[in-house]
């Protein structure tokens, strides 16, 4: 999907959203190839690298991301357009937020100490969850919430927005 926006923090959303939607492949592949079995040792370099990138793309997700589109982003569209767009995405972030969180939580406990059998039951059980759901919710967010701020956003706006963005991400 190479979509190109013109305004800037758009294209960053966008870009945020596509490395996302790379992680959930790589974590759907790999927990399909690993199973539900006995919990696989961490060793294993693909399962490594997905629990590495997992911590980092689920807290950018859920801790800047959400956060930059709830405070500087749904107001402006529920001002502009409607209400109902942003508040169905404030619900799917708020459903989201947990199991994002504690997937990073075991991601993180596993690249330290591995996983135990029923860690990785839910690690799988959760992974299927946050796959499902974020990737149902992006898509929403590409096919209509993207493109209708490029409507809402004044070009003007587009520098603050994107620097606030990036000293939340730094910050």
């Amino acid at each position: 999907m190479m979509t190109a926006f013109s305004l800037r923090i758009v294209q960053t959303l966008h870009e945020d959203h596509m490395a996302t939607m790379a992680l959930l492949e790589r974590l759907e592949g790999t927990l399909r190839r690993l199973g539900s079995g006995p919990a696989p040792a961490t060793d294993d370099p693909d399962l490594s690298r997905v629990l590495t990138d997992a911590v980092a793309v689920l807290e950018e997700e859920i801790g800047h991301h959400y956060q930059f589109e709830e405070d500087h982003l749904f107001p402006r569209f529920a001002e502009a357009i409607d209400a109902g767009i942003p508040n169905m995405l404030r619900d799917e972030h708020s459903a989201i937020r947990p199991v994002a969180r504690r997937m990073a939580d075991l991601a993180r406990g596993a690249r330290a100490g591995g996983f135990s059998d029923a860690e990785w039951g839910e690690f799988v059980r959760l992974g299927g969850e946050l796959i499902e759901r974020e990737v149902f919710h992006i898509q929403k967010e590409e096919m209509g919430f993207l493109p209708a701020l490029e409507q809402v956003i004044d070009p003007d706006d587009d520098g603050d927005l994107s620097m606030a963005y990036a000293e939340l991400k730094g910050g």
